[in-house]
């Protein structure tokens, strides 16, 4: 069996008993498959802690996961996953292994808090509002452009400001026939952080 249930399957397929049936059965599976990832990364991070340190165990924690066949890799991730179980309640425990395996790997990385739309994301995961490794990168991404949206917009305000800024002292230094046009100068540069001010409020509200 892989680490990950399909979720692909088209139940409309099928008439509704049979579809609660195997819903029933993927449930079940994702349970069993979730509870033995979580044992095999209590194993190995009991293992690790055991020959960790400086001391003359160095080094055999990788060698011995070789000579049972596990990849580094895969090993540290279990880890990974089983130290997220660690930080939370019984219910975000449960709501975890349920997952597929895929997605607990992914914000169960040390990265998956580095940026304000992965937390985001990772949040959606632990209110149970995200189910698939999918979905997960489809809202990360969707976050991070709001994220870069607003930076470019706040931006783009700081630099209308200091243009509007500009413009006032301009109109207190010049003469008055030049004030007219000075003035319609800067009542459009106006208008324009306003409607910027009110796209950036819009995204953060989003």
């Amino acid at each position: 069996m892989t680490n990950e249930l399909s979720t692909e399957f088209k139940y409309d397929l099928v008439d509704h008993s049979t579809a609660e049936f195997l819903k029933q059965k993927e449930f079940n599976m994702r349970e069993i498959v979730g509870k033995a990832y979580t044992e095999l990364g209590r194993e190995l991070k009991e293992a690790q802690e055991k020959l960790a340190g400086n001391n003359h165990y160095n080094g055999m924690f990788e060698k011995w996961l070789k000579s049972i066949g596990v990849k580094k890799a895969t090993a540290y991730k279990l880890i990974q996953r089983f130290n997220l179980l660690l930080v939370h309640n019984v219910d975000e425990q449960e709501l975890l292994e349920d997952l597929p395996v895929s997605l607990t790997y992914e914000i169960a990385k040390p990265s998956s808090e580095s940026t304000e739309s992965k937390k985001q994301a990772k949040e959606a995961v632990l209110k149970g509002e995200v189910k698939t490794l999918k979905e997960y990168k489809e809202l990360e991404a969707k976050l991070r452009k709001a994220e870069e949206d607003n930076k470019n917009l706040s931006y783009e305000l700081s630099q209308e400001k200091k243009n509007r800024t500009v413009v006032e002292k301009v109109i207190d230094n010049t003469d008055y026939k030049q004030i007219d046009t000075l003035k319609k100068e800067l009542e459009y540069k106006n208008k324009k952080y306003e409607n910027l001010s009110k796209q950036k409020m819009i995204l953060e509200q989003q």
